[in-house]
């Protein structure tokens, strides 16, 4: 029996000494996979080990900003649903560290003492028919040297016969005193960007500096974004992270710690991720209880604030057990219960309809009075006023024109306005959203200069560095200034349709097929303002001759060809005038070329952030070509070859 016994245990150990490999990187129901549970269902006895809520793996640092102090959270959790009611008593334990560091070979230094204390005594209980106990939250005071990296070991004991493992039986923080996070402040209006980081890094956000003041241009950027989900083992509401939201988290030090340092507040969005967890349903203790998880990411992890995004739940009619009927009241209690628990972290709101939104009022407070701001989803769209379907939300505390940078900004920015910018902050609105930037593709300062001399009378500048989704390493971009536009390209099409035309000018046939491609040099014209483009199109030996005008402007850092335009008056070398118009195939049959004035719109383009020139047209986005006027009609200059309408151009600097 002695050596089964001994045989058991050991298996055990193995267990739990693997076990780190198997949790998922950021929910704070972390499990061990379905082998290791049987493993561990089948061994005598009952067993404990001490885990760090919001996943939060071994030797996590928990960074503390200047005066401000820090908190770990700890749970203890069996092997076994326990039949009784088990008390688990924690501690600080000096020793264990010691033991650690003689077992890894480490030296870290214990965190002081008396800047330490556990709450609730350190007693917690895994109440009977359950595995986990409810955290105990560790306070991490104020001390030691900035810079300097220091750990916190807690060790924990229960009674009733549970066991505690030896390679679990302490669980090490890491703790990072830093600096005070500096103040962003530029005015009366917050600036907010919400970033994808399924596809971009959050870093980018922090390259965009004031000109003048030199304070970043965004106030706070949201980690978008975290899920709300149900566990279908226990029935409780929790935090979900995908692979890229735990990267983040697992990486703070190279990610959001950098962003802080600057000034900016780092948030975690929250979003329903199709079952039956929202904003809009948890009971009274439910949301309680999702709103201590949420501060345990806080704590852990060193953020700022939570962003709430109430889209994609599953809402039923027929709630099951611990949930409630859909209500924008019980929206405003989950508010108010994240507030209760975290008076000092940012709460912020997205919303596109009202059910999306809290309103009402609990224990006398009201959404408004609980939020620090909320921001209207549909982007691009301004709805004055919306702040007023809002119980106590004032317009200091709304975004009513959010803006969506990514396809949105492409080829020029759509539905874009100074003037509602100007509106928006006329009447008194605090908060600027942007969403989604695609910043390995534009170099937005330009974009942003033109909103911030609005907001702030200051311009925007950019390092000119981007960041890969997962490097913290920057790369060196390419800024968009009227000298980047000069010299040798080479241009391609995106796709040409190839109209074949005989000499009665009637197409014998068209296709789509390959790529239309051709060299143009750009000259100065006039220094800062336009330039002289030689080589455009399929006529070389019309338009190596007589160049196109190009346009520069500084107030985006973009470009455009105004179409038509006459590239060569008729004169006694050459008495044909020749204009650069739009090609389309209008009519069946006949070869026809736009010259109505709602045709009349410019080419527009912009450099990326790795030196390339993209042009975009009107419409279709046509390309354009050179044609004279014969018998009162624009014709192309060669009627037996095919000609050709392309599609969005790509330029290449030589």
């Amino acid at each position: 029996m002695k050596y089964m016994n001994h045989i058991k245990s050991g298996l055990l150990a193995m267990t739990f000494a693997c076990v780190g490999s198997v949790f998922t990187g950021c929910e704070d129901d972390i499990t061990i996979n379905a082998a290791d549970s049987g493993k561990l269902e089948t061994v005598d006895g009952m067993y404990g080990y001490v885990r760090s809520a919001a996943g939060a793996r071994e030797l996590t640092p928990i960074s503390l900003f200047g005066d401000k102090a820090g908190a770990g959270h700890l749970y203890f959790e069996l092997s076994k649903a326990a039949t009784q009611d088990v008390t688990v008593n924690f501690k600080v334990d000096a020793a264990a560290l010691e033991a650690y560091n003689a077992a890894h070979g480490t030296s870290y230094e214990m965190y002081p003492a008396d800047k330490l204390s556990l709450a609730n005594g350190g007693t917690a209980t895994v109440k009977s028919g359950e595995k986990k106990s409810a955290p105990v939250e560790l306070t991490i005071n104020a001390g030691g040297s900035i810079g300097a990296t220091y750990a916190v070991a807690i060790s924990a004991t229960a009674n009733d016969g549970v066991e505690v493992s030896a390679n679990n039986q302490t669980y090490i923080y890491l703790v990072t005193p830093l600096a005070a996070i500096p103040d962003s402040k530029k005015g009366d209006v917050r600036t907010l960007c919400f970033v994808e980081v399924n596809d971009e890094n959050i870093l980018n956000m922090g390259e965009y500096t004031m000109k003048d003041s030199k304070k970043p241009f965004f106030d706070v950027v949201s980690i978008f974004a975290a899920n709300i989900n149900v566990d279908n083992e226990t029935g409780r509401v929790h935090i979900f992270c995908n692979d890229q939201v735990s990267f983040l988290l697992k990486n703070a030090d190279k990610f959001i710690r950098p962003l802080q340092a600057k000034g900016i507040k780092v948030n975690l969005s929250i979003l329903g991720n199709h079952d039956e967890a929202g904003m809009g349903n948890l009971s009274q203790a439910a949301a309680a209880d999702f709103a201590k998880e949420l501060k345990a990411y806080m704590d852990i992890y060193g953020l700022d604030g939570v962003d709430f995004d109430d889209e994609y739940t599953n809402y039923s009619d027929n709630p099951s057990p611990g949930f409630e009927k859909r209500s924008r009241e019980n929206y405003c209690r989950l508010i108010y219960e994240c507030r209760k628990v975290m008076p000092d972290k940012l709460l912020g709101i997205y919303e596109y309809t009202l059910i999306d939104s809290p309103t009402g009022t609990v224990e006398g407070k009201s959404a408004g009075e609980l939020v620090d701001y909320m921001c209207y989803g549909t982007y691009q769209r301004y709805v004055k006023g919306r702040e007023e379907n809002m119980t106590g939300l004032t317009p200091a505390k709304y975004c009513p024109y959010s803006l969506k940078i990514n396809e949105e900004y492409d080829g020029g920015w759509t539905r874009f306005s100074q003037e509602t910018i100007r509106d928006a902050k006329e009447a008194g609105y605090g908060l600027q959203v942007f969403y989604n930037p695609k910043p390995r593709t534009y170099s937005y300062d330009h974009y942003f200069s033109a909103v911030s001399e609005i907001l702030f009378n200051d311009k925007v500048e950019w390092t000119g560095k981007y960041y890969a989704r997962t490097d913290a390493a920057a790369i060196q971009g390419t800024k968009s200034t009227y000298e980047t536009y000069l010299g040798e390209w080479n241009a391609t099409s995106s796709n040409s349709l190839y109209v074949y035309i005989d000499e009665e000018n009637n197409p014998r046939w068209w296709d789509w097929s390959g790529s239309q491609q051709f060299n143009v040099r750009i000259e100065e014209k006039e220094a800062g303002k336009s330039y002289y483009v030689y080589g455009w199109g399929t006529y070389p030996e019309i338009t190596d001759k007589y160049p196109l005008v190009m346009e520069y402007s500084d107030y985006d850092g973009g470009l455009s060809i105004p179409v038509p335009q006459t590239i060569h008056e008729a004169d006694a070398a050459d008495p044909v005038t020749w204009q650069m118009c739009w090609g389309t195939y209008g009519k069946i049959n006949v070869w026809n070329f736009y010259t109505g004035e709602e045709y009349m719109e410019p080419i527009t383009g912009t450099i990326d952030v790795n030196g390339n020139l993209k042009l975009y047209g009107i419409g279709n986005r046509w390309g354009i070509d050179p044609c004279y006027e014969e018998d009162g009609k624009l014709v192309p200059p060669h009627m037996n070859v095919k000609s050709h309408i392309t599609e969005n151009y790509t330029l290449v600097k030589q």
